[in-house]
């Protein structure tokens, strides 16, 4: 019998997350079964519950590669953005570029319909918590790095600047992705920005 490497399963993994957001997109998160995602990919049931134990995991393995992703990219650009300040506007500079694809509003009506959805869930909800709080402290640190640069105002709480970063980004997303207006996005994005810089820069 021939070996199964770790590339091969990578891919198959990767297939089957590829037919789960498909599945995801058409009918839902909470309406999709997993003799949905057996049908779009067609791999067998009992091959899909080798590589995961259930759906929730397969859309946890989706929101886990969009973080590797994004904090991989960000840690690239960050490498020749040495002030709080140019990486604050590097984050502002990369969301007003961001396109409302269908593809990227699929993914925020989903992610929207499981942070729902976990809310009744204790261990996905702990799950999610987490991946706020990666979110928000990273946020966070931009912002303590500035109030000791004296490059951001020291009388910010960095902490609540962060959870408003994020709260205001994604409902941002959301919204425009609900009505399709890309242009409305980009210009609030824009906005966004004003009002963060009006508020914490010195």
């Amino acid at each position: 019998m021939p070996k199964v490497t770790e590339k091969y399963k990578e891919e198959k993994r990767m297939e089957i997350v590829r037919s789960a957001m498909q599945c995801f997109g058409q009918k839902g998160y909470e309406a999709t079964t997993i003799d949905d995602i057996v049908r779009t990919s067609k791999v067998s049931k009992g091959a899909i519950y080798n590589y995961f134990s259930s759906k929730e995991e397969i859309y946890l393995q989706i929101l886990h590669h969009q973080s590797v992703q994004f904090f991989k990219e960000v840690e690239e650009a960050f490498a020749s953005r040495h002030s709080a300040k140019e990486k604050l506007a590097y984050l502002f500079e990369r969301f007003e570029k961001e396109s409302l694809t269908e593809e990227r509003r699929t993914l925020m009506r989903l992610y929207t319909e499981f942070w729902l959805y976990s809310a009744r869930q204790d261990a996905l909800k702990k799950l999610m918590q987490e991946r706020y709080d990666q979110f928000t402290s990273f946020v966070t640190s931009i912002i303590d790095e500035g109030k000791r640069s004296g490059e951001f105002k020291e009388a910010c709480q960095s902490e609540r600047v962060a959870q408003l970063f994020w709260a205001l980004r994604d409902g941002n997303v959301l919204h425009f992705s609900l009505i399709g207006e890309e242009k409305g996005y980009k210009q609030m994005t824009r906005f966004m920005e004003q009002w963060f810089t009006t508020y914490i820069y010195k």
